[in-house]
């Protein structure tokens, strides 16, 4: 194993990177763009949140290198450069990214090989021709049928933007037992949309260091409402322009509990006439009523937490009058 490590982060925290680009496109189910947003305006107020330290990117962190090498191997390339001590900037657009790696083509056309896991993703065939963006990904997920935008799909866009590159690869180890190579050519189109993207955040984050005013993004989840407005104000306000939206939350509170109320009538009655069967074969169904047996577990104490005052993720709802 390599004993070289990831470089970490060396893009300016007030610009957008390669790697939030997928969130800031609505493309990764685990950011928002008013994550992103949120994150650089509160640097910018001198708070910097602390850097995320679960255990996948300790591992990503260790296995870059040697993700690196192997994907290069397959592909009959050189060891990648993966050590450059900068950022790399789009020459017209807002826009820094990091890299993990870059490689010299060979010249040799290139076409899908699955037994050596090479997938070429918007071309049946490419030159590997000049400089080459390597990205290294690992996850403990199963294999995925389709590269996801947010491991690497858009990120290496952004990346070959930056740097002029027409080819880019993201090298992706599943659950430490499978790689998988996806290579890519330069996509103009979603190139733009990086670039239309990285310009929009510039604007907010310029306007808020002008006049203090945040714009938000749309806000789309209860997660990410609460995230922006992570403090009531304790002000009343009159907003008539919400009560269609209130009467249609109560109405499909109403509707949910009255499908679990009948989902639990016919379960019930479904045991009931099973009794201590342990599988039916009910027409074209087959229904297993088994066990769970539960290891025994020590006591645990709950360690000690810090006061905190967060905003509810849910609504108290009541008529008026």
């Amino acid at each position: 194993m390599s004993t070289i490590r990831a470089e970490g982060k060396l893009t300016p925290d007030d610009m957008l990177s390669g790697s939030q680009v997928a969130a800031i496109l609505g493309r990764n189910p685990y950011q928002t763009p008013n994550d992103i947003l949120k994150r650089a305006i509160d640097i910018l107020q001198g708070y910097e949140p602390p850097a995320p330290t679960h255990e996948s990117i300790h591992w990503g962190n260790t296995f870059e290198v040697d993700i690196l090498n192997e994907a290069c191997k397959r592909l009959k390339l050189g060891n990648p450069k993966t050590t450059f001590n900068k950022a790399f900037f789009h020459k017209q657009a807002p826009l820094a990214v990091s890299l993990d790696g870059m490689v010299q083509g060979n010249g040799e056309l290139l076409q899908t090989n699955p037994d050596q896991g090479i997938f070429l993703v918007n071309a049946d065939e490419i030159v590997l021709d000049g400089d080459i963006i390597v990205e290294s990904k690992l996850t403990g997920q199963e294999l995925d049928q389709e590269l996801p935008d947010y491991r690497g799909r858009l990120q290496i866009q952004a990346q070959m933007a930056c740097t002029g590159a027409q080819i880019g690869v993201v090298a992706v180890l599943y659950r430490g037992v499978n790689l998988r190579i996806y290579v890519f050519k330069a996509d103009p189109e979603i190139q733009q949309r990086i670039i239309d993207a990285s310009v929009d955040f510039d604007r907010r984050l310029k306007k808020y260091q002008m006049n203090d005013e945040i714009e938000w993004y749309s806000i789309e989840t209860v997660k990410d409402a609460t995230n922006v407005y992570d403090e009531d104000s304790g002000e009343v306000a009159d907003l008539p322009q919400i009560e269609d939206h209130v009467q249609h939350i109560l109405n499909l509170k109403q509707d949910i509990q009255q499908m679990e109320e009948e989902l639990e009538h016919y379960q019930a009655q479904v045991m009931a006439t099973m009794g201590d069967v342990k599988v039916a074969h009910a027409g074209r169904y087959q229904v297993t009523w088994g066990t769970i047996n539960y290891k025994a577990v020590p006591e645990k104490v709950v360690p000690a937490k810090p006061a905190r005052t967060v905003r509810s993720k849910t609504l108290r709802i009541k008529e008026n009058g």
